[in-house]
């Protein structure tokens, strides 16, 4: 792993970059929660999931969005936060020439901007939504991508975000055409904040995506 900066339409972005040994291997890209909520990429959640694709022999990347600790600028909008993650999702791919799969993988708002990025990258060929916030509701800007993806929740959050869940999981099959597979932790709440939590998240996220990268099911 090695510190990068990225030069991004506000300045430069603080990322943490993982280059495969493997040649061609694939990629992912890891977007943390709100920075309004204190959520970065070093946080639990966003390096277990970091690490997940890391181990699994992904060239990786995170970052933190403008404004978050050493990423220039202020703290912007849902709109300047998707510039990031594609400055980010060129940047890793730039580096990465001979790669041709690439995975988004989020927490709570980064899971919304796992969806958002998605629609507008038809190359994103895996996801994984990791706890998605309950509180957005906008689903305006789907439309169909046929795909498969993961949805992560504990089974200890609250009985709102779990009902969520499942209309998401309705909502992305009838609108875009998505098939998502669920994974409830047990025990677990939407931080993953116990040791035990946070590692049986880390182990299914990574045996999904090992899954399905190997049997190349996903376009």
């Amino acid at each position: 792993m090695v510190d990068v900066m990225i030069a991004g339409e506000a300045g430069n972005l603080h990322a943490v970059y993982h280059k495969s040994e493997q040649e061609a291997a694939p990629l992912a890209v890891i977007l943390s929660g709100s920075p309004r909520q204190k959520c970065h990429m070093n946080d639990r959640v966003s390096y277990a999931m970091f690490r997940a694709f890391m181990d699994i022999g992904f060239s990786v990347v995170r970052f933190n969005y403008r404004g978050v600790d050493r990423s220039q600028g202020s703290i912007g909008t849902t709109a300047d936060n998707m510039l990031d993650i594609a400055t980010v999702i060129d940047w890793i791919q730039n580096k990465n020439e001979d790669s041709d799969k690439i995975w988004l993988a989020g927490h709570q708002l980064g899971a919304w901007y796992v969806l958002q990025a998605m629609m507008r990258r038809p190359e994103v060929s895996g996801f994984a939504l990791v706890s998605p916030d309950p509180t957005v509701s906008d689903f305006g800007f789907l439309s169909p991508r046929p795909n498969r993806g993961l949805l992560l929740q504990g089974m200890e959050e609250s009985e709102e975000a779990n009902a969520f869940g499942v209309h998401l999981t309705q909502i992305l099959k009838k609108q875009a055409q998505i098939d998502l597979e669920t994974i409830r932790v047990k025990n677990a709440d939407a931080n993953y904040s116990q040791p035990g939590d946070l590692r049986q998240m880390y182990n299914d996220l990574k045996a999904y995506v090992g899954r399905e990268n190997s049997d190349n099911k996903l376009l």
